[in-house]
């Protein structure tokens, strides 16, 4: 009898055992294989320490040009060649003080590109009357540009402006503008003529036509035909050359170049702006997930895969341009945690890829703070939770950033050359010469000779 019971005892364990339900994971098996592949792994690290680094001589000299031994040199990394961004729509946006300098504490330590906006129909509420000063009235999410330039310029910021054309009259044409082609040809052309009067000389980068080859044309009642081309030529008139101008593409780019590729509509569209004189400087990308479906797809690895990425990106590479993320939203779908870990988890893999490729130059994250866009985040794409608490793709995106993309290096004795890798930068050299300590920054970028040389006597 004590034999049977330990028997049926033991047979109750292990089924209890076997049988048990497998804890859920936050993300796919499918998903999880997709990114761990170790081609993919190897093709992104390689296109990291290709595009991304580069090995420069720091070259020591004096007054007269010769060369002087230095000692306890130190390159340390200021910040990124490459634009980590995010759009600062929110920019004294909130309630109390001290959210407002908690916000711009958290953007600063992540971001070093900021896109400005510039919506025609929230800054010329009145014919004439412009919202861009400080003690303007300003709409949610829409603060005076004068204040975020000045707040960029003081924190060291490259700004984007955005946008000076957008077909959906809703949400771009003020409520004055008659509804009539060429009436709105004249005044969006003085709108823009003002922008660029007051801040071309700060803000360099801008998003010349927004969603330009999006399908919706529900929402286009009366904008002007042709209008980014338009919106291109005069935005060429009216900046200066070295101004960068994009042409910015709305989500379903993704699957419709990595499905008709160079047969695209938004490549054929962007081709033909170029072949027709357009000066598009710079190729843009958004990718939101507003649609629960459609970060369904992502998530099960049905869409949005890496080969399809890499399909995008090299389609657009031959038009020779540099490429933008422009806009960026990888929402938690209110899940609590398992939303986090999936957002964190494709955020990562996501801003891997993009930075190891050739082309892309610039990733522009759009909704940094829970809670505070209405309908177009009801899922959470943040970083932040709105009580200011931080999301793992906070940490993910930080550690990146500012550790596993960084260079700091010191050497040991004295030298009048050293040799070194760094990712492309602005950089602290700091070094003693003659007993004196000295500091410079000086730019380790593509653009740079890799012979760099710093006189130590100026």
């Amino acid at each position: 009898m004590k034999k049977l019971l330990i028997t049926l005892f033991c047979g109750v364990v292990a089924t209890s055992v076997f049988s048990a339900p497998k804890p859920e994971t936050p993300i796919s098996d499918k998903l999880r294989e997709l990114w761990s592949d170790p081609v993919l792994q190897e093709k992104i690290k390689i296109g990291i320490e290709h595009n991304r680094k580069g090995d420069f001589y720091l070259h020591f000299v004096n007054k007269k040009n010769w060369k002087v031994k230095v000692e306890d040199l130190k390159v340390e990394m200021v910040s990124h060649d490459f634009l980590f961004g995010a759009q600062i729509f929110l920019l004294n946006g909130f309630k109390t003080e001290q959210e407002n300098r908690q916000y711009e504490k958290e953007f600063l330590n992540l971001f070093n590109f900021a896109t400005v906006p510039f919506y025609w129909k929230n800054y010329e509420h009145e014919n004439g009357k412009y919202a861009f000063g400080k003690d303007c009235e300003h709409d949610y999410r829409r603060p005076s540009q004068d204040a975020v330039v000045e707040f960029c310029n003081a924190n060291g910021l490259k700004m984007k402006g955005h946008t000076f054309s957008w077909y959906i009259n809703k949400l771009f044409l003020p409520t004055w503008v008659e509804r009539d082609e060429k009436i709105i040809d004249k005044y969006l052309n003085r709108y823009m003529g003002k922008i660029a009067e007051r801040y071309s000389e700060d803000i360099t980068i801008w998003d010349v036509s927004n969603e330009s080859s999006d399908t919706r044309r529900w929402l286009n009642n009366t904008f002007p035909f042709d209008h980014t081309f338009k919106a291109f030529k005069e935005a060429e008139r009216i900046l200066p050359y070295s101004n960068e101008l994009i042409v910015n593409h709305t989500t379903p780019v993704w699957w419709r170049v990595s499905k008709y590729e160079e047969h695209s509509q938004d490549y054929l569209s962007t081709l033909s702006l170029i072949s027709r004189g357009a000066k598009v400087d710079v190729v843009g990308l958004q990718l939101h997930f507003f649609k629960k479906e459609d970060r369904d797809e992502l998530y099960n690895g049905k869409q949005w895969t890496p080969d399809e990425q890499y399909t995008v990106l090299d389609t657009f590479a031959r038009l020779n341009k540099p490429i933008h993320i422009t806009e960026l939203s990888f929402p938690c779908m209110n899940e609590g945690e398992v939303g986090e870990e999936k957002q964190a988890f494709i955020l990562e893999n996501f801003y891997k890829l993009w930075f190891s490729h050739p082309k892309v130059e610039a990733i522009t994250y759009w909704h940094f703070v829970d809670g505070t866009a209405g309908v177009e985040d009801v899922f959470n794409s943040g970083f932040i939770r709105r009580d200011f608490s931080k999301k793992k793709a906070y940490y993910v995106l930080e550690n990146l950033i500012k550790k596993e993309w960084r260079t700091d290096l010191s050497f040991d004795g004295s030298a009048s050359k050293r040799h070194f890798r760094c990712f492309y930068g602005k950089y602290k050299v700091s070094f003693t010469y003659k007993g004196k300590k000295i500091e410079k920054i000086i730019p380790l970028t593509k653009t740079v000779l890799k012979n760099v040389y710093v006189n130590v006597e100026e």
